[in-house]
């Protein structure tokens, strides 16, 4: 349906064929099982600050602009989203009008916290812990069935942290072990990449600048998103030095760069798989 990394126009190609409001972080068409979700660095200035954490969860804010955020609406259809049978779509902002796919996602849990509503005033405000669920366009690459990863580490082979990195999580684990594998997900994704550029960027191809104890040195960046964090599908991480990684986010050029980039990595990883 829709494609990780693609960009799409939000009224034409969402709202024009699902319906649901056009307006606001959350779509809840009535007609589809889906739940659209968008994200926008312009929203931290209304409170809504959105990102990876450190566990490899997207910590997505929930809706209500004034006062304390009530669990109705589509605050409850993102908690409630497995039980009736809807999937949840994240978007986030990639010009006018333009939203880019960044994946389908599950609810593990959320917490309240203090954040500031449209006027300034401190509020409850629901932050959700999504995993994203890793998506990959190669063929005859499985997900591990075991409900259990082994952690990620240096020494397993690029095979295994690949299966690591596209495993999904179980629906049915509790909290704790969802986000036991989101978190080796999130350290597989990485572990991988820099040991698929095998100690040259990717981007410039030249050798990585120093060794750190761990080996060369190398930023994971990620193809579909405004900014790093959290796992991802092999096709769209790549393994850069720290000048091509900066140029990706903050270039002239940084658009046409990341374009390039993108398909480096699905040229990459297509001699890989």
């Amino acid at each position: 349906m829709f494609e990780v990394g693609k960009i799409y126009n939000r009224r034409a190609d969402i709202h024009g064929v699902y319906k649901g409001q056009q307006y606001g972080g959350i779509a809840t068409p009535s007609q589809h099982p889906y739940i659209f979700i968008f994200t926008s660095e312009a929203g931290e200035e209304f409170g809504y600050s959105d990102g990876f954490s450190p566990d490899g969860t997207f910590r997505y804010t929930g809706e209500g602009q004034e006062g304390d955020m009530i669990m109705a609406k589509g605050n409850l259809a993102i908690r409630d989203h497995q039980k009736n049978n809807k999937n949840i779509l994240l978007f986030e902002a990639a010009s006018q009008g333009m939203v880019r796919f960044v994946g389908n996602c599950n609810y593990i849990t959320h917490h309240t916290e203090e954040r500031p509503d449209k006027n300034g005033k401190q509020r409850a405000a629901f932050i959700f812990h999504l995993d994203i669920i890793p998506e990959t366009k190669s063929n005859g690459v499985e997900s591990p069935k075991a409900l259990y990863l082994t952690k990620p580490t240096r020494s397993k082979s690029l095979k295994q942290l690949r299966e690591i990195a596209l495993s999904k999580t179980p629906t049915q684990a509790d909290e704790k072990e969802k986000l036991i594998h989101v978190k080796y997900r999130s350290d597989a994704i990485k572990l991988y990449a820099k040991k698929r550029a095998e100690g040259h960027c990717e981007g410039c191809g030249e050798k990585a600048p120093f060794e750190t104890k761990s080996g060369p040195y190398l930023e994971v960046h990620h193809l579909t998103r405004l900014s790093d964090g959290g796992a991802d599908c092999p096709e769209n991480v790549i393994a850069l030095c720290p000048t091509c990684h900066r140029r990706a986010h903050y270039a002239v050029d940084s658009e046409l760069f990341n374009n390039e980039l993108m398909c480096k990595a699905k040229t990459i990883e297509a001699s890989v798989a």
